[in-house]
């Protein structure tokens, strides 16, 4: 008899997380893509989620990527991770935003400039010449929050 309440008490409780686990979720909470003209490289967009792909050669590469869109003003990078480093940008101000058209970052696996100082924004890629016998990967994040975009790039290796 015990054993049977005990049974009847655990499935309750589950019932009882899994109801309030659902009715936890918030219906205004909404993602939105962010729309960019990619001139360079070509980037798929995985289903259902706000993450590009892209493969690039070994040798060095230039692309653009330009803000479009309801959103464009949002198009800009907030963060950049080569190999799972995270780097910082030159002129950081502690912004999310560009500080000017000059806003860079960039290291030994190359640099991202911003070709525009207003929305939308057009920035400028290079990647350098990847050397290793291994391969590098790239993870550029723009914009932040519910309007976001990450494009992931894998650079081929010699």
């Amino acid at each position: 008899m015990i054993t049977r309440t005990k049974e009847l008490f655990g499935i309750t409780m589950l019932f009882l997380y899994v109801f309030c686990f659902i009715g936890c979720s918030n219906e205004d909470e909404v993602f939105h893509s962010l729309s960019m003209d990619v001139d360079g490289i070509e980037l798929t967009k995985e289903k259902k989620s706000e993450i590009y792909w892209g493969e690039a050669p070994a040798d060095r590469m230039k692309f653009t990527i330009t803000g479009k869109g309801k959103y464009a003003d949002l198009t800009y990078i907030t963060s950049v991770c080569i190999d799972g480093v995270s780097q910082t940008q030159k002129n950081d101000q502690g912004k999310r935003e560009p500080v000017d058209e000059y806003s860079v970052w960039e290291g030994e696996w190359g640099y991202i400039k911003y070709q525009t100082k207003l929305p939308p924004y057009c920035m400028q890629f290079e990647l350098a010449p990847n050397t290793s016998d291994k391969k590098r990967f790239y993870e550029f994040q723009l914009g932040y929050g519910y309007w976001h975009a990450i494009v992931k790039i894998i650079q081929k290796s010699r």
